[in-house]
């Protein structure tokens, strides 16, 4: 089901950041690493891949992180919302929009399942293209989406350090959660394609991480998204902000690479 949201002024927005405050960040303003000055175009972000297209400035990136860090963890941590739900996705897309995103489509529903020996990652990767291509957008940026998405998720499985943080941060209880995004930057405006895929209440497949499990063999939901934000709301102001509520779990719970 189509979800519909407004934008947030940003008066608004910088006071509901700051009401975003995770577990263990602190009262006082943070001192923290800055996150700009890299050429990483992929991060693993709590239990989300997000890969960023060519022509991201390093601010826009770390924009995308924190705005992702913030939602999920508040979510999850704050809010205390299961995991996976469709519950969990409103109230991540809720605060993504106190952050300054705007969806042009977001809506969250029932994986049907694809013929045997399909894994959970083409199954994800495929909805990303599915939810392209039903929106008729175009772009050469944009078409390269899926296949950054692709790429980020096979890189990210030769890099033990980080995809043991995905895996750790992606397993449930008898099932999986995690989000895959891509983003660019057109006209001004920061696009996010996001798809998320969970599963609850299934054996697990033993020695498989979560992204190799036969998704034909389980009931899944995703949530799928396409934000909007525009560049304007980005600036150092907002991003210390986001550090401030952050806290901590900048250091814990994002992992930087290149694709």
């Amino acid at each position: 089901m189509e979800r519909h949201h407004r934008r947030i002024n940003g008066t608004k927005r910088r006071k509901l950041i700051a009401a975003y405050k995770l577990p263990g960040a602190p009262g006082t303003p943070a001192t923290l690493p800055l996150d700009t000055e890299d050429d990483c175009n992929a991060a693993v972000v709590n239990n989300g891949v997000i890969s960023f297209a060519e022509g991201l400035s390093g601010l826009n990136r770390e924009y995308i992180r924190k705005s992702y860090l913030l939602a999920s963890s508040y979510v999850s941590d704050v809010l205390k919302v299961h995991r996976g739900t469709e519950a969990w996705y409103d109230e991540f897309i809720k605060v993504m929009v106190s952050l300054g995103w705007l969806p042009v489509r977001s809506s969250f529903e029932r994986v049907s399942r694809a013929g045997r020996g399909l894994t959970v990652q083409l199954t994800a990767l495929n909805i990303i293209g599915a939810m392209l291509a039903s929106m008729s957008m175009s772009g050469p940026l944009l078409s390269l989406l899926p296949k950054l998405a692709a790429d980020a998720l096979e890189t990210l499985k030769q890099l033990p350090a980080s995809f043991d943080l995905f895996k750790r941060n992606s397993s449930v209880h008898q099932g999986g959660d995690f989000g895959v995004a891509s983003c660019a930057e057109t006209n001004g405006e920061v696009m996010m394609v996001l798809v998320t895929y969970s599963s609850h209440g299934v054996s697990k497949q033993v020695g498989l991480p979560f992204l190799e499990w036969d998704s034909s063999s389980f009931e899944a939901f995703s949530g799928q998204t396409c934000l909007v934000l525009n560049t304007s709301v980005v600036n150092e102001q907002t991003l210390q902000l986001m550090r401030d509520s952050a806290g901590d779990k900048v250091q814990s719970a994002i992992a930087k690479y290149r694709i």
